[in-house]
């Protein structure tokens, strides 16, 4: 294993696409959309694997950030850097090899030499990554709504809206999304390059018979969409599928989704890596013309620097409680100083994470996956316990830690990286 050098990036990028079973073939390759990959790309932050000068496993970290939970619950949550791991595979015929290990030593290594408090990632097999200590910490679901059947119990009012053009959605999205990012843990920054991707939709794996995007944008909010036709048949209506929907207040994401029930020649509206707390289906008359098709795990942390990643995020309520941290299942680095006894004292004006003292006995006992899964507040202490994942030694201290750590907007990430 080694560190890429800059002028290996696009066999990285071909690479990369080997373990996910989409390689490139003959006249396949995009060089518009390669150009953006490798833009994203540090070489410093990412290593292969080499056997008989073959790249055979491949790893990256992107430099980015993500919001955490505020002290008002409301907009301007709090960023903190994180390591945005990714590209992470090995090669089929180098499997079972500890290469994996290898990878992941080396990545997490070079976020604590960073200064770093979280690594995060999206998995692309959920199973894979507890083992190296990170944490299911935001969830999404997938909403189906009968386009035809979706009135509103109380119709909102529709924001003043326009269609904007490619150029035009490049120059007015990064820092739209940027502000409204602000007001749900959970959302992580987008390079410029991911933006350049979602309006040029050329990815190489193809549009799956879906139109290019749509780009409804106002001052307060935005609706991202595209449409494919259902069937053939006069009448089969189209789908509509949402890219991410969001605005500054619920009233304005209700006039946003007004909007979309308003298109013509819709039958159905489908939005995937929705936040599991939106309150949509409330705002129907018919609750259940929206149905939830999948419920799945999003964001996974991993906690690198306890007192910077809990005395940096918000807290709502007040209390004290003593945490032991307890490894992972695979060593991942020399240096794992999450790992011990940690006193956390929060709340609205502030936190104190510091190392316990002898005397100063556990109140909670987890490993580090659970402490990823705790950390943004969307999954409550006496959740994780009932699973076996956490071990109250204190009696009443499973209620203090959801006192003090559950969030609310719940958080939620509308794209990956």
């Amino acid at each position: 294993m080694r560190q890429l050098a800059p002028d290996e990036i696009p066999a990285f990028i071909r690479s990369v696409r080997v373990p996910f079973l989409d390689p490139f073939g003959a006249g396949e390759v995009d060089e518009p959309w390669v150009a953006r990959t490798a833009a994203r790309i540090e070489p410093d932050r990412a290593w292969v694997v080499v056997d008989d000068d073959r790249f055979v496993a491949n790893c990256c970290i992107y430099s980015m950030n993500v919001t955490v939970p505020s002290a008002s619950g409301e907009a301007n949550c709090p960023t903190l850097p994180m390591g945005g791991v990714s590209a992470v595979g090995v090669h089929p015929t180098h499997r079972r090899r500890g290469h994996l290990t290898a990878m992941m030593t080396a990545m997490l290594d070079d976020c604590r030499r960073r200064g770093e408090p979280l690594a995060g990632l999206i998995a692309s097999e959920s199973s894979i990554y507890g083992r190296f200590g990170f944490g299911s910490a935001t969830d999404a679901v997938t909403a189906t709504i009968d386009k035809r059947r979706a009135v509103m119990a109380r119709p909102p009012a529709l924001p003043p809206l326009r269609l904007l053009e490619p150029e035009e959605a490049l120059e007015v999205l990064p820092g739209l999304f940027d502000r409204l990012r602000r007001g749900r843990p959970g959302q992580v920054d987008m390079h410029p390059t991911r933006w350049a991707d979602l309006v040029a939709d050329d990815h190489p794996g193809g549009r799956d018979g879906f139109s290019r995007p749509f780009f409804a944008v106002g001052d307060d909010g935005c609706a991202l969409y595209r449409a494919r036709e259902r069937g053939g048949g006069e009448g089969d209506g189209e789908e509509l599928s949402v890219l991410y929907l969001g605005g500054s207040s619920a009233e304005v994401e209700a006039g946003l989704w007004r909007f979309l029930f308003e298109v013509d020649l819709v039958e159905r509206v489908v939005a995937p890596f929705r936040p599991v707390d939106d309150p949509l289906r409330w705002r129907l008359a018919d609750p259940r013309q929206l149905r939830i098709d999948a419920l799945g795990d999003r964001l996974h942390l991993r906690v690198l620097d306890m007192a910077a990643a809990f005395e940096r995020r918000g807290y709502r309520g007040s209390d004290r409680v003593v945490i032991e941290v307890e490894p992972p299942a695979v060593d991942c680095g020399d240096d794992d100083a999450v790992l011990g006894r940690w006193v956390l004292e929060a709340g609205p004006e502030g936190a104190s994470c510091r190392r316990a003292r002898p005397a100063e006995g556990p109140d909670l006992r987890l490993g580090v996956a659970a402490l990823g899964s705790l950390y943004l507040g969307g999954h409550p202490a006496t959740l994780l316990a009932s699973a076996g994942l956490v071990e109250e030694s204190t009696r009443g201290a499973l209620g203090a830690a959801d006192r003090l750590l559950t969030s609310r907007p719940v958080p939620a990430t509308a794209f990956g990286f």
